[in-house]
């Protein structure tokens, strides 16, 4: 392929990214704006930016990432990217390598791949409905299952001072004042002695066994470790992970079994083997018989019920307090 028609190419699928063509639309006008939203929003030139190339080329950019757009410098910056690519495109139509069959059957393939991904992401978006999520997490509830605790503590070497504190908690003092002026642990005494939520093993064995042991809001006798003397009260306890903390594993296990699902089903309606069938010399035939149709599933709870390992999510990190191992 020469210079100019890989340039071809490259600007055709820098277009395509933003807004894949309809079927039937000619190769000189892949990225033609809808009729319902051709407001001019720029212009240099003799060419023209409309918003609705410019929702399109947003369309493209991660979710997390659109909100900057909103300010004035990253959207003339968004805006300058379309004029460039529309100035480009321009160069290859003079160029007349529009008529290049090299470069027009790629650029079939990749507006054929933008429709797949934008049925891909259509799937997606399904999958993980609300009610999908819900219905994985208490399908699936052994699997979040981790015993976790949030706890304060104030901790000093010297026994007597921490006998002494002890004391005034017990008799109504504020516990986290007290850590506050008092704790040797540098992480945690100015949150008044807070520990981010932990597991049992991520604390010393002495702390952790103790910590367990209480009941919300109790606080420990003194209990001795390699750091010193901690008096330690519970603030919270749970037996599993909470959904929302587990949400964002669920939601991108929901999405390729959606994506794989529907893929599967497509491949079996077509008969085609499964990947790395042929390398293995294993080449069963189509289980629904030559071209016959296949209903294709639309997402359902099906895809949220597959086990695996979405409960990965969340993992603790070490709290780097000293009541940590």
């Amino acid at each position: 392929m020469s210079r100019f028609a890989a340039l071809a190419l490259l600007c055709i699928a820098s277009l395509l990214w933003a807004c894949p063509p309809s079927p039937s639309a000619p190769a000189d006008n892949l990225c033609a704006a809808p009729e319902d939203n051709t407001e001019v929003i720029s212009q240099q030139g003799g060419l023209s930016v409309s918003q609705a190339d410019f929702d399109a080329e947003l369309s493209a950019i991660p979710e997390r990432a659109r909100a900057r757009y909103q300010q004035d410098r990253e959207r003339g910056e968004l805006i300058n990217r379309i004029l460039l690519n529309k100035a480009l495109f321009k160069k290859v139509k003079e160029e007349g390598l529009l008529d290049d069959p090299a470069v027009r059957n790629s650029a079939r393939l990749a507006a054929e791949k933008a429709y797949v991904n934008a049925l891909f992401k259509q799937l997606e978006a399904t999958a993980v409905s609300d009610e999908a999520v819900q219905a994985h997490y208490e399908e699936n509830k052994a699997r979040f299952a981790r015993p976790m605790a949030r706890a304060r503590h104030i901790l000093v070497k010297d026994e007597q001072l921490a006998t002494d504190l002890l004391s005034k908690i017990k008799a109504g003092d504020d516990f986290a004042a007290l850590a506050e002026q008092h704790s040797e642990d540098r992480g945690s005494k100015q949150r008044g002695g807070e520990l981010p939520w932990s597991t049992r093993d991520r604390w010393v064995k002495e702390f952790g066994d103790a910590a367990f042991g209480l009941e919300v809001n109790q606080v420990s006798e003194l209990v001795k470790t390699k750091y010193g003397f901690h008096i330690i009260q519970l603030l919270e306890k749970r037996d599993r992970q909470p959904m929302e903390e587990v949400r964002p594993g669920i939601e991108r296990l929901l999405s390729r079994n959606a994506v794989r699902d529907y893929r599967e089903a497509v491949r079996g309606e077509l008969g085609l083997p499964a990947p790395g069938a042929a390398r293995a010399g294993k080449l069963p035939p189509n289980p629904h018989g030559a071209g016959k149709a296949l209903k294709l599933p639309a997402p359902s709870k099906k895809s949220a019920a597959q086990p695996a390992a979405a409960g990965a999510a969340g993992n603790q990190t070490k709290s780097g307090s000293a009541a940590g191992k």
